[in-house]
């Protein structure tokens, strides 16, 4: 199935023989089916060959239900490890996986690939990408630490044909800091979203609902959430908080279980799990939150937006761009719990016609800057100028 708005050009990856052959390597097995699966499914589509390499979770046969798509599972691959023998097995693997397969051409996701997977690239000769989407932990990390991971983008990104950013935030940064030199960026609005699978639903919620999406980390402003819920409930008790997302052992920014049966306990928000489908749960909200410091270009708001939501979220890295002020949403600072339930309060105050008025206009923004049609073809452009072909007429 090609992705929705996006068109098909068989010829695209076709023209050359062999068929071409294209890695994504990611942290997780999850983090590809989860943000890449519609440019695997467009790639597929043009019967380029494709393999995912990330340490095998639950999702590893979901990817393999895409057409084309062969999982390698990598075993020496740890989030969490400093340990310099335990990277140096994750090099060395990656190092293997590339020889052996000989792709034409590696794309990178997430700091550990982005790293180690760049410097593999460049020992087996494998042309590659790379794709910052947000500092993650480094963003909040100590100065030190936030040091060595520049260090190594620095060194590793040498290597690499072209660097993606979700943001020009971070695209500044990189640059502010020398790890990159501008004629090697390229800053990309998101991964794309498919607006005809995320749509507006009608909403039959008779209560105010405040959605937060998304692993349960410090950083994505979980515990701002719920300080606010507790706010909002002493002024509007029938307002209701749901949390949509799982915990992170491998995240050292993950909350413990214990605080979020805390939580529970007291009555302030609502644990809804995890899901493999997040639009029931998006369809049921009045607003989507993320009080997050810190993103690339965080993905439940898009997909909240797509399906005619408001958005609240603050003036941080990735979640800035997706808020016009008071058009669709509210935007307050970060790490701020009070600035937060204000904002809130202000959407509980709106009328009804005025909160429609601006899910319209986050639905309208969504197709416009960060759907499938527009974001795809970026990409597939990108990759067909490293691959060296020529520019095909639709």
């Amino acid at each position: 199935m090609i992705p929705h708005g996006v068109s098909s050009e068989r010829s695209f990856f076709m023209a050359e023989k062999p068929l071409r052959k294209i890695a994504f390597v990611a942290n997780t097995a999850w983090n590809l089916w989860n943000f890449r699966r519609s440019l695997l499914e467009s790639l597929a589509n043009e019967g380029v060959e494709l393999l995912c390499l990330a340490p095998e979770d639950d999702f590893k046969e979901k990817l393999a239900e895409i057409k084309s798509v062969r999982f390698i599972a990598l075993k020496h691959f740890s989030r969490k490890s400093l340990s310099l023998l335990g990277n140096l097995r994750t090099l060395a693997e990656l190092v293997r996986q590339l020889r052996r397969e000989k792709p034409d051409l590696a794309i990178f996701y997430t700091v550990k690939p982005n790293t180690f997977g760049s410097i593999a690239a460049y020992l087996t000769n494998t042309p590659a990408i790379a794709t910052v989407e947000g500092l993650g932990y480094a963003a909040t990390a100590s100065p030190f630490f936030r040091q060595i991971i520049f260090w190594l983008y620095r060194f590793a990104f040498r290597f690499v044909k072209k660097v993606v950013f979700l943001n020009h935030d971070d695209q500044a940064e990189f640059l502010h800091h020398r790890i990159v030199p501008l004629h090697k960026t390229l800053v990309i609005k998101g991964t794309g979203v498919d607006t005809a699978h995320f749509y507006p639903e009608e909403n039959t919620e008779q209560e105010p609902v405040m959605l937060f999406i998304g692993r349960l980390l410090s950083d994505k402003g979980i515990r701002e959430f719920v300080r606010a819920a507790g706010t909002i409930k002493e002024i509007v008790p029938k307002t209701r908080f749901q949390i949509l997302g799982s915990l992170d052992s491998g995240n050292p920014a993950s909350i413990e279980p214990d605080e979020l049966l805390h939580w529970i306990e007291n009555q302030h928000v609502e644990y809804l799990g995890q899901t493999n489908d997040v639009r029931p749960f998006i369809a049921r909200a009045s607003v989507v939150v993320l009080p997050s410091y810190r993103e690339g270009m965080p993905r439940a708001l898009l997909e909240g937006m797509a399906m005619g939501k408001p958005i609240i979220t603050t003036d941080s890295v990735g979640c800035r761009e997706t808020v016009d002020e008071g058009k669709n949403g509210f935007i307050v600072p970060s790490e701020n719990a009070e600035a937060l339930a204000d904002a809130m309060l202000r959407f509980l105050k709106l009328s009804s016609a005025q909160q429609r008025a601006m899910g319209h206009y986050s639905r309208q923004k969504a197709a416009a800057e960060f759907s499938n049609s527009v974001v795809l073809p970026q990409y597939l452009q990108l990759i067909r100028e490293a691959l060296h072909l020529p520019n095909k007429s639709r």
